[in-house]
């Protein structure tokens, strides 16, 4: 029964539940009670009969609130499936993705310890698809320093740890890169450098996204063939002279200001590496190793690769691959400024004997790869651009003539040296491969090379085009 009740001073209906009937309450009432109401005053009394009781409906703005959650739910949902199955068959491989990884170093003692998500590893989970969400990932590498108590000669230009990065798995196949960026020719560059991340390891981040670094990074199979299930091991450059220095004391610097320290320690860089790998994360059971690297990288790779070869000389198979590494040395000029890494970096413990005994007067034309390779003593495949972009701007050579004309003498160069080795010269203009799409020449990608000549084919491909060639940078088959 409806019966008049007194609400803040004016009078309101009360209907049998028990709440107060306002004017915006459009109700029916009759000598029996409430006919009817809008909007709906109690839909099923239920037990309690009370506000807020388990048989009291919700009312219209609750529903509306009900109604856009669930249909943001079902959108987002069906969304999440759409992008699942766009992005899968691209990322099959991410299915084989080891149970354990090492994710971390303390840098002083070289402890190590594992974690696992769902047979994941936890750090190797980045955001990554539609809306950021969380996709496995299998191109993260995990930083490690090279601990000072057992390998305290292992520094930097400014005297910090040298340290590495580290993607694991279950193969026995390594692929070791050397990171590029350039030398320094005098004390101040180096004391220079010594303070950017080119010569210190200082705030080095945890974890690093190692696709960014190359097309060899990658994990799809169907891009990077031969190496995408390889351990990976990015070691950082931060000596500034080809992992080669060999001085046990540091060096004094002079500036307007103050006298600085720096460290000439390369060599102890290489050694310290290749040491703790084997020891600490079982690089001791490998059964191939590809010494690699860009720029720099490259070019210690190939003038260093007997070198590495005796540091790792457990390992049953050791290969060089060189990405922009082969520089010529036109009239000596680009020779002449690796004197200062032989000299005062001490650099002859880093190159090939037979070399320095070759130009006993002028051994530091061994850092030129046409002078080093006749000596080297393992597989070698070099992936290089006769327009390469760093030399042709740095020899003031981007006209066409000139660059054809440079173009012409380093393929014939390369293919002199290498007679009996591999390469794959393009002729982008480029330095590095980036994060730029491998090439393609006659439906073969360096990475596809790269794997043939891992498995004992000698490949050597040459793209044909003038400069400028934009063309030649393309992904697909050039016609």
């Amino acid at each position: 029964q409806a019966v008049y009740h007194r609400v803040g001073g004016q009078f309101a209906l009360r209907h049998p539940c028990h709440r107060p009937i306002h004017d915006r309450s459009l109700v029916v009432v009759s000598a029996r009670g409430i006919l009817a109401s809008s909007p709906p005053l109690c839909m099923s009394q239920g037990r309690s009969g009370r506000r807020g009781g388990k048989g009291e409906a919700p009312d219209h703005v609750t529903r509306a609130v009900i109604a856009m959650l669930v249909w943001a739910a079902g959108t987002a949902l069906f969304l999440v499936l759409l992008d699942v199955l766009w992005h899968v068959p691209r990322q099959r491989q991410l299915l084989k993705l080891p149970d354990l990884q090492e994710v971390e170093d303390n840098g002083t003692n070289g402890t190590r310890w594992v974690e696992k998500f769902d047979g994941w590893p936890v750090q190797n989970q980045q955001p990554w698809g539609t809306f950021g969400r969380w996709r496995k990932s299998r191109s993260i590498g995990t930083r490690h320093f090279i601990p000072q108590d057992k390998y305290p000669l292992a520094k930097c230009l400014d005297g910090s740890p040298a340290a590495f990065y580290l993607r694991r798995t279950k193969s026995t196949k390594w692929f070791l890169f050397l990171e590029g960026w350039g030398f320094c020719p005098t004390l101040e560059e180096c004391y220079e450098r010594s303070r950017t991340s080119h010569g210190s390891t200082e705030g080095e981040p945890h974890h690093t996204d190692l696709r960014q670094k190359g097309p060899y990074f990658s994990s799809d199979e169907m891009e990077n063939p031969l190496l995408h299930d390889f351990n990976w091991v990015f070691i950082r450059y931060c000596d500034g002279g080809y992992f080669s220095g060999d001085v046990n004391q540091s060096v004094e610097v002079n500036t307007t200001r103050k006298t600085h320290q720096i460290w000439f320690r390369g060599r102890y860089i290489r050694e310290g590496v290749v040491d703790h790998l084997r020891r600490e994360h079982h690089m001791d059971e490998a059964t191939d190793v590809i010494l690699a690297g860009c720029s720099s990288g490259a070019i210690t790779t190939l003038v260093s690769i007997n070198i590495w070869r005796e540091l790792m000389h457990w390992v049953p198979n050791v290969m060089a691959f060189a990405d922009s590494g082969y520089f010529l040395d036109l009239d000596g000029d680009y020779s002449y400024w690796k004197r200062f890494i032989w000299e005062t970096q001490n650099a002859s413990a880093s190159v090939v004997p037979e070399c320095a005994r070759q130009h006993a007067t002028e051994p530091w034309v061994c850092f030129v790869a046409a002078n080093s390779l006749p000596h080297a003593t393992v597989p070698v495949f070099a992936w290089q651009s006769r327009f390469d972009s760093n030399q042709l701007t740095g020899g003031d050579c981007t006209r066409d003539v000139c660059a054809n004309q440079f173009g012409s003498d380093l393929e014939s160069s390369i293919q002199t040296v290498l007679a009996r080795n591999s390469y794959f010269i393009d002729g982008c203009y480029r330095h590095c491969s980036g994060d730029e799409p491998p090439l393609n020449v006659e439906g073969v990608t360096p990475l596809l090379a790269l794997k043939q000549w891992f498995f004992n084919l000698t490949v050597q491909i040459v793209q044909e085009g003038k400069y400028p060639c934009d063309r030649c940078c393309s992904l697909y088959e050039m016609t």
